[in-house]
């Protein structure tokens, strides 16, 4: 059976991934990587020296599958132009919840009327989670659910502090205080003569994170910080009732750029059997 040819859109550490696994992939075929103009001359990561790099997905020859591994704030129009040169895709854009339902409604208006398939919300949340959460829903119908995060990395947010001068290096996370209040953490590694204070006044100037409560520590080494990688636990609890008193329970420990990663080659096996139009990823 002939492999799918699929192309990665962004080469941040999320492209970097699907880029190692499509390569591993007997089903796939990486057709090269699209980045933007000023990284065209960057340099490749290893073993991906022989891989085709173009400025714009028309110049890599014949597509079958986009992966869209760019910032969350470049996702809607990347997309849009994708699904308009007739490229089926796979996103997993962390956009807020708010924004999903119109944002998932114009991809499916233009994957429809361009007759190709797109595959949303492919990734641990969006995505994989929401199904964690479901399914504890129907075992359990009449219950309550907890869902605690631990700080970890943010898939796409870091790219909006690392452009700030004299931050070095960066992660994002984003938090629920106990307000229910959603909080975005930086952990920057800065230059000497940078404080921390000025960044936060810059990230609080950026219209993605307006009237977001935002949080800056500076750390002595991003990568180690890293390692740590990010956790979940999910707890279901029945109403109390008569008979047994039904808990269900998920900790995990885990990278969630790698599950995202594996998530998306699975979006991207299933596309040729995907109908026109939107769907989400059901696993």
């Amino acid at each position: 059976m002939a492999r799918i040819r699929v192309a990665i859109v962004g080469l941040g550490r999320l492209g970097r991934l699907c880029a190692q696994l499509v390569g591993e992939s007997p089903e796939l075929e990486l057709a090269g990587v699209c980045r933007r103009d000023a990284s065209l001359t960057l340099p490749l990561p290893p073993g991906m020296l022989r891989v085709p790099v173009a400025g714009h997905i028309s110049e890599l020859g014949r597509v079958e599958a986009a992966l869209v591994c760019v910032p969350t704030e470049q996702a809607p129009s990347l997309v849009t132009e994708l699904l308009q040169h007739r490229v089926s895709l796979v996103e997993c854009a962390t956009l807020d919840d708010a924004a999903l339902p119109a944002y998932y409604e114009r991809i499916d208006v233009l994957a429809r009327n361009h007759r190709v398939a797109a595959i949303a919300g492919a990734g641990w949340n969006p995505g994989v989670l929401q199904h964690f959460q479901d399914l504890f829903r129907v075992l359990i119908p009449k219950g309550h659910t907890q869902l605690t995060t631990s700080p970890g990395v943010s898939l796409h947010h870091s790219d909006l502090v690392r452009g700030i001068p004299g931050v070095r290096a960066a992660l994002a996370t984003e938090v629920r205080a106990a307000n229910g209040v959603r909080q975005h953490y930086f952990y920057v590694e800065l230059a000497p003569e940078q404080q921390a204070e000025s960044v936060r006044e810059a990230l609080a100037a950026d219209p993605l994170l307006a009237g977001e409560e935002i949080l800056v520590f500076p750390v002595d080494s991003v990568s180690a910080l890293e390692q740590r990688g990010h956790g979940v636990l999910l707890e279901r609890a029945g109403t109390a009732g008569a008979g047994v008193h039904d808990t269900l329970l998920l900790e995990g420990r885990f990278d969630p750029y790698a599950f995202t990663a594996r998530v998306m080659l699975d979006a991207a096996r299933r596309l040729p059997h995907t109908p026109r139009g939107l769907q989400r990823y059901c696993g």
